[in-house]
């Protein structure tokens, strides 16, 4: 460390257990020291295996300024860490060592134990290639007919298992290292396009999962695009369901996000419809084609107010020329209910359980 150890050995003290990881940043881009728990979650035997790549040079010229004050409290920085690039949410503490020179104390942001475990799981994926996809068929509920395929994260353990996705996801979603994943699952998906008329799949949808955070950034747009036309996708040939967990702050740029996806001839889904308060408004705002109701509705399908609402939701959908897939069928009862409360497409176990691509066998 460059700077007098009695300087800020109170400070690194103090912070050593603090539950948040906290990381002291050099000028020259090098960490000078991590906390217990920033060494957690990037797996660090010695601080050379991690360094900033990019931060805001406004930022580190940044000693005192009263009118910057609050200004870096969300700040996104970019880390290198052995061999992967990402970026973190951070809170930028700077720290004066002189009069005119400082540190910076980096927050990364993280509000629990189970964050901290999200993260950690999924740079070790990221970094022992244990990305895997599943595919679960959708169905025309009267014909029997494929109509789509859903694409389904699958996180390895790296003890013969899976992570639950429930419990990871939401947790990383504001972070690139979600949007690292949707690379690698882009990477995947091509295979599935090389290999989808064989299997009987010529004339479906394959649904890709992303956050809101995701669609909305500008970069993943022309990551999108480009991906359709390098690999010669027709027109709704490929979708994005758009997961409701991560909230989407700016309606308008969402709807303008989403636009430009579809002028590719990519399909829009809103997953998980009902889960979240603000559905509704989704629906009314944004551009989009499919309606996936959350499996919570089809479990409870036997209660009368349950049917009632989805009734409604067959009804909006309905009115708007809007598709809607039920999911989580898993009984012929509920595929039955499903058809008369005007629910034409589903998906479920009753039907299709996910598997991987070799193992997706032809229907006849």
């Amino acid at each position: 460390m460059q700077h007098k150890d009695k300087e800020l050995n109170y400070l690194t003290r103090s912070l050593l257990h603090h539950p948040s990881p906290y990381i002291i940043y050099e000028l020259d881009g090098s960490i000078a020291w991590a906390n217990m728990a920033a060494k957690y979650i990037f797996n660090l035997s010695n601080l050379k295996q991690v360094s900033i790549k990019n931060i805001d040079d406004e930022i580190k010229n940044n000693f005192g300024d009263l009118e910057s004050i609050a200004l870096y409290y969300d700040t996104p920085i970019e880390i290198t860490l052995r061999k992967i690039n990402f970026f973190m949410r951070t809170r930028v503490h700077m720290i004066p060592v002189s009069d005119d020179s400082g540190i910076m104390l980096i927050e990364l942001l993280c509000s629990s134990r189970d964050g901290l475990n999200a993260l950690k799981e999924t740079i070790e994926c990221i970094e022992n290639n244990r990305i895997e996809l599943a595919y679960q068929k959708q169905y025309d509920l009267n014909t029997k007919k494929i109509t789509g395929v859903e694409a389904l994260l699958r996180m390895q353990d790296g003890k013969g298992g899976y992570f639950a996705n429930d419990k990871v996801i939401p947790l990383i979603e504001g972070e690139k290292l979600f949007s690292l994943i949707v690379l690698e699952s882009l990477n995947q998906v091509k295979e599935f396009f090389k290999q989808k008329d064989a299997k009987g799949l010529s004339d479906v949808t394959l649904y890709l999962n992303v956050s809101a955070h995701t669609i909305m950034h500008e970069e993943f747009c022309k990551i999108f695009s480009k991906f359709v036309d390098e690999n010669n996708i027709k027109p709704n040939e490929f979708g994005l369901e758009v997961t409701e967990t991560a909230e989407l702050e700016d309606m308008h740029k969402a709807g303008e996000s989403l636009a430009r996806l579809k002028e590719k001839g990519i399909k829009i889904a809103l997953d998980d419809f009902g889960a979240g308060y603000a559905s509704l408004k989704y629906i009314k705002d944004l551009p989009i084609d499919v309606v996936k109701l959350d499996r919570h509705f089809t479990s409870n399908i036997s209660d009368s107010s349950t049917a009632r609402l989805i009734q409604f939701v067959a009804d909006v959908c309905l009115e708007l020329d809007l598709e809607m897939i039920g999911e989580g069928i898993e009984t012929e009862v509920e595929k039955e209910k499903m058809i008369n409360l005007g629910c034409k497409v589903g998906q479920g176990f009753l039907m299709h359980k996910p598997s991987f691509l070799d193992d997706i066998e032809i229907e006849n």
